[in-house]
């Protein structure tokens, strides 16, 4: 299980344990009132083992939000205490929320739809009871684990069960799946026999089909809460494929869904281990770095995102109506573009490579700037690349607009040159901005490789911006992926002379002084970490470790892996950004660029109109 695995990572996570950017993830958990074994069904029919359920109310809160728990276990197993749940108990109970824990019918004896009926039945009491525990009955989530998964989807997206209770989906404030299984048919249990699937639900397919997520999305109706689909890098055969496929159809039907992979987790600790921070070792047992737990925060991040609104709103403004098929049919912004804009001209100066272009809103004064600075390991690449269109494209139709620099490359120049270029354009554009028709206090920078490693150097050591006059606020927000951040403890692959080599020379203090992490401070600005799951050789591990120190120190920032792209080719990790599949699956970088732009930039009138919910 502490096998890293880079390539196989696939995720999406996002988010950080620092959430609203400083807020710990982890507080002390309030005095609990625990009320075990309520009966939510009685009478004819029912069944004390299974149709009870656990409540956990925080001591002397009222009208709180509460998060309805289903069990995993093959539908066949499992069981509603918190063994193994305290530490995930604890953290929502730690955020005032209440956390209600049940049980079902089991297989074999039990055959659907006995289970998903005892959840809506479940679902239901809670619902009909809230007040009388100080539940906000308009603030409840759900979630399960495995066959939990499944079932939470299945409720939220077949009207039948809830209906029989009087409620619907618009009674769900958002539904959380961890591991879950959401296609039935296609599901397939190696080793396992009989297969569970089989025990809860037979072999008839028709029944398989009835009873699987997938089947109901293309009739889910706009009262369809958002999804957080979530799972483990080290996850049981076929259960990430089917996160995946579930996630790119929900968002083909324009409904609203995140994904998140957990590193270093696998199908049975996901949950038990939240909180935790894990080692990671190499094929010889050696430890290579400590991974922090992601899904505690990605839980917490989608909560407060469900409740304040934004989430629905970034996915629907990058997102249209009628899903990501209909992003072509969307008009170009209207963009002025002003190419090969001199930034510097002083001593060394070259008229190529100390050179910017501007991609403005057409008609729109004091419009926020992302700041895009290219890769390709210092000694190559240029301000077109990647191309810049799909920033224009998805950030220009929300009314921002992008700035694309060059500066001078390696082996021509070495360290502090590089970054020193960087600094000089950013100034330029802050101190031109007002001609310009920009927002000099809403700029944000983004960076990709060596681009990475330089635009996380400018945000965190404050001596560039400096020597240009510019003060370190200036940067609102910084987006780095699969960047370079301790170069001390990067063995560059590859060509010989390296890059690390041609741009900074065979000296570990040039390297240690050169390394962002070393600059990691409390004004740091917020920080969205990415990789991609086919990333370059110890770049995930870069990443992870920068984020680590992020965390450690109490600093903002978010991480996220970009699933099904790689490097730079055949799919960059731009590759698709806000536009209709390419690879396999779709993209998940748009909405999360969007809505961390937004966070640290705050939105324009363009965003607030195309992300209307609907």
């Amino acid at each position: 299980m502490n096998q890293l695995r880079p390539a196989l990572i696939i995720l999406a996570l996002f988010h950080s344990v620092l959430l609203g950017y400083g807020q710990p993830a982890f507080s002390p958990a309030p005095a609990t009132r625990v009320l075990q074994d309520i009966q939510y069904l009685t009478g004819p029919g029912s069944d004390p083992r299974f149709h009870s359920l656990d409540l956990y109310l925080p001591e002397g809160r009222s009208n709180v939000p509460l998060m309805f728990f289903v069990h995993g276990g093959g539908w066949r197993g499992g069981e509603k205490s918190q063994e193994g749940r305290v530490r995930f108990m604890d953290l929502l109970l730690s955020r005032g929320m209440a956390v209600a824990s049940i049980d079902h019918r089991l297989s074999p004896a039990a055959k659907h739809p006995a289970h998903i009926q005892d959840v809506a039945q479940a679902f239901a009491w809670i619902h009909e009871n809230a007040a009388r525990y100080g539940i906000d009955v308009d603030n409840i989530f759900v979630t399960g684990q495995a066959t939990g998964g499944h079932l939470v989807s299945l409720l939220a997206l077949d009207p039948r069960y809830l209906q029989t209770k009087g409620l619907s989906a618009k009674n769900i404030k958002g539904v959380i799946s961890l591991s879950g299984v959401y296609d039935l048919e296609n599901f397939w249990e190696p080793g396992v026999e009989p297969a569970r699937a089989e025990q809860a639900f037979g072999k008839d397919r028709r029944i398989l089909r009835d009873a699987s997520p997938v089947q109901k999305v293309s009739s889910a109706g706009p009262d369809t809460p958002p999804f957080l689909i979530a799972y483990p890098n080290n996850e049981l055969f076929g259960f990430e494929e089917q996160s995946k496929t579930f996630y790119t159809l929900l968002l083909n039907h324009d409904l609203v869904a995140r994904l998140t992979a957990i590193p270093a987790r696998d199908h049975y600790d996901v949950l038990t281990a939240v909180g935790e921070t894990v080692a990671v070792n190499d094929v010889n047992g050696r430890q290579i770095l400590q991974v922090e737990d992601l899904l505690g925060p990605a839980i917490l991040q989608f909560i407060d995102d469900v409740q304040d609104g934004s989430l629905s709103r970034n996915f629907h403004a990058v997102w249209p109506k009628g899903g990501p098929e209909q992003i072509p049919q969307l008009p170009s912004p209207a963009i002025k573009t002003i190419k090969n804009v001199r930034y510097y001209d002083g001593p060394g100066s070259d008229p190529n490579l100390n050179a910017l272009d501007l991609y403005l809103p057409r008609g729109k004064t004091n419009v926020p700037i992302v700041f895009q600075v290219h890769g390709g390991r210092w000694r190559e690449g240029k301000k077109g690349s990647p191309t810049p269109d799909t920033l224009v494209a998805l950030f220009g139709r929300l009314g921002w607009g992008v700035v694309s620099t060059n500066y001078r490359i390696s082996p021509a120049v070495r360290h502090p040159t590089h970054i020193q270029d960087v600094a000089r354009a950013f100034a330029w554009v802050y101190k031109n901005a007002t001609e310009y028709g920009i927002d000099r206090n809403r700029m944000v920078i983004i960076g990709h490789s060596a681009g990475g490693h330089l635009v996380s150097l400018l945000g965190l050591d404050s001596r560039y911006l400096k020597a240009e006059g510019v003060p370190a606020s200036a940067v609102r927000g910084v987006i780095t992926t699969s960047g370079i951040y301790d170069l001390e403890n990067w063995p560059e692959p590859g060509q010989v002379p390296t890059g690390k080599d041609q741009a900074f020379g065979p000296d570990p203090t040039v390297w240690s002084e050169a390394s962002p992490i070393q600059y990691l401070n409390p004004q740091a600005p917020p920080f969205l970490i990415t990789f991609t799951d086919n990333d370059f050789y110890l770049l995930p591990e870069q990443a992870h470790h920068f984020y680590s120190a992020f965390l450690k120190r109490g600093y903002p920032a978010r991480l996220i892996q970009i699933p099904d792209r790689y490097h730079c080719c055949p799919v960059g990790y731009m590759s698709g950004m806000g536009q209709p599949q390419i690879a396999l699956m779709d993209d998940i970088l748009g909405v999360e660029l969007v809505g961390f732009a937004t966070e640290v930039a705050g939105p324009t009138p363009e965003l607030e109109s195309a992300g209307r919910q609907r």
